[in-house]
């Protein structure tokens, strides 16, 4: 039997079809995931600036070039996207010789766009025409809210690569393909080609999952405590059964595994998955059994459980449940854009200290 140096390994050998992402645009991240048959990477103004606090000295000398030379007169947050960008771009350069001999495939840099424009779907798609632009290999990244929904039909017509991030459950996930559908479809009409792109959505299922925690917790919920670990898992396997039906072109993508059950509970599908550096190291020299999972449905008792305990569950479980002007107010994703935001805000003072030495 082949020894793998870790079960990531094992499982990106043996589900290729289940391409494992490096939740992280690090160069010493990049090449760990990549020695273990990762094959993408993805980054943010708030995973900028952990690279960068870890890899200080790799950037100390650019950074200082920029806010002294280059961009002299430039303001902190303009700063903040330009050592954004040239972060997403080395990791994009990193992969891309794997995205070329893949053919588009495998290989992406996932870049995401400045969270403040959430409310704005034509300063998104200035900006995800913009960023996409400075590589072939560059995948952007937008929540799914209620303008960045026709931000992504139109940014998918214009011929950029979207994953539609910051969504918990099925209203959100379908309204994301059925825009890139309708994305694909303008460009076909036109004759123009959709070969290459690879459009996607996120379902955060460690959020979904912490979410209802902090819904039961805070009501004193009488709720079956290790139903509430199975949340995101139910709802991320009724989307991608969902998906198949009805013949959508995008990719479903795991995201925020802050367990190995996280990732470990959907090998063997047509997905994608971005693995946090975290659990890349953390899985080295582990013995945990790889196998094909992701048609091991939750149980139905535990999901009637959580829908009739947890109205919010239900409003993300169910297709209807929430109307696209409804998901800027859905609690879980206001606390991931603060989060975001707050993140992003704290970047940018970190710069500053550069700025203002």
């Amino acid at each position: 039997m082949k020894k793998y140096a870790s079960p990531l390994q094992e499982a990106a050998e043996r589900f290729p079809q289940t391409q494992l992402w490096n939740d992280s645009c690090g160069m010493a991240d990049i090449d760990l995931a990549l020695s273990r048959g990762g094959c993408g990477a993805t980054s943010n103004p708030v995973i900028v600036g952990n690279v960068l606090r870890k890899e200080m000295p790799l950037w100390e000398d650019r950074l200082r070039e920029l806010i002294k030379v280059e961009m002299a007169d430039a303001t902190d947050e303009e700063i903040c996207w330009q050592i954004s960008g040239e972060a997403g771009l080395k990791g994009a350069e990193k992969l891309l010789p794997l995205f070329r001999e893949s053919k588009r495939e495998k290989g992406w840099q996932a870049m995401q766009v400045n969270p403040r424009f959430y409310r704005s779907t034509e300063k998104t798609v200035a900006h995800a025409v913009q960023l996409s632009s400075m590589s072939e290999n560059i995948l952007i990244k937008m929540p799914v809210s209620t303008a960045d929904i026709p931000a992504i039909e139109e940014c998918v017509y214009r011929g950029v690569s979207v994953n539609g991030t910051v969504c918990f459950g099925v209203p959100q996930a379908v309204a994301v393909a059925e825009a890139i559908e309708r994305g694909l479809k303008r460009r076909e009409a036109e004759g123009l080609s959709v070969d290459g792109m690879i459009n996607s959505c996120t379902i955060m299922t460690g959020r979904v999952d912490d979410y209802m925690k902090k819904l039961v917790a805070e009501r004193e919920t009488p709720v079956t405590q290790e139903y509430l670990d199975s949340c995101g898992e139910a709802i991320f396997k009724k989307v991608y059964k969902l998906y198949k039906e009805r013949g959508y072109r995008a990719k479903l993508l795991v995201a925020n595994n802050n367990s190995h059950f996280l990732w470990s509970r959907f090998l063997g599908g047509d997905i994608l998955m971005t693995i946090n550096p975290v659990w890349w190291r953390r899985m080295e020299g582990c013995n945990l059994e790889i196998r094909r999972t992701i048609d091991e449905d939750v149980d139905e008792k535990i999901v009637r459980e959580l829908l009739d305990k947890i109205p919010e569950y239900r409003q993300i479980f169910e297709e209807d449940g929430l109307k696209v002007e409804e998901f800027n107010q859905f609690g879980a994703f206001k606390d991931t854009m603060n989060e975001f935001l707050t993140g992003y805000d704290a970047f940018i003072v970190y710069l500053r200290k550069y700025m203002l030495p």
